[in-house]
């Protein structure tokens, strides 16, 4: 059973239409967060180090918004092709990644509003002039650390709303599968009566 109840996406559009469209969308932020994560990773940190509970943050924002592409081109795929099967472990891995945004997020945040040492953050600049290096260096709002606060901040929205989508999807088509094989098995825990639990919107 799904946790929240809906139809439609946004209201007028049909579920597998939301599925694939969040996807793309995710697709997009995670492209960009991750492309801007790497960058920093193999064309920063080797000449300008982090403290060591930096760098786990970043690698944990990089490699969480690296997931989200993976997710997304699964998430896609189910939209357009309607697999039952896939649909339900879509909804589950968005469900377990959701747990590692929201955790992305958060070390996004302490990165950016976090205090540090004058020491550290001069063992990172190593004496260069570049500002973006420098603020790279410095604790504080920064272009590139406002826009991963908007890529992280809107991923976790996007991807909640893709989880409702997808549960709601993967219960359709599985409720459809029942109403077209009503001796097969079922991904719902519980048992489906074809001629007692129509749901209305197959109505």
């Amino acid at each position: 059973m799904v946790l929240i109840r809906s139809r439609k996406f946004l209201g007028c559009l049909a579920l597998s239409m939301g599925v694939w469209m969040l996807a793309l969308v995710s697709l997009m932020l995670g492209v960009a967060g991750s492309v801007i994560g790497w960058l920093e990773i193999a064309l920063v940190l080797d000449e300008h180090p982090l403290p060591l509970e930096d760098k786990v943050f970043l690698f944990i924002r990089t490699i969480a918004l690296s997931l989200l592409v993976f997710l997304s081109l699964i998430g896609i795929f189910v939209g357009l092709y309607k697999r039952p099967g896939l649909a339900f472990i879509y909804s589950k891995m968005v469900a377990s990644h959701y747990i590692l945004l929201l955790f992305a997020l958060a070390s996004t945040l302490v990165l950016t509003l976090r205090s540090a040492s004058d020491t550290s953050v001069d063992q990172c600049t190593n004496g260069t002039s570049s500002r973006m290096i420098i603020e790279f260096c410095s604790p504080g709002w920064s272009l590139v650390q406002g826009a991963l606060i908007c890529i992280v901040g809107t991923s976790v929205l996007v991807q909640l709303y893709a989880f409702i989508i997808a549960g709601n999807f993967a219960y359709r088509l599985d409720l459809e599968t029942a109403l077209v094989f009503p001796d097969s098995a079922s991904f719902r825990s519980d048992k489906f009566h074809p001629l007692e639990d129509k749901p209305v919107f197959l109505v």
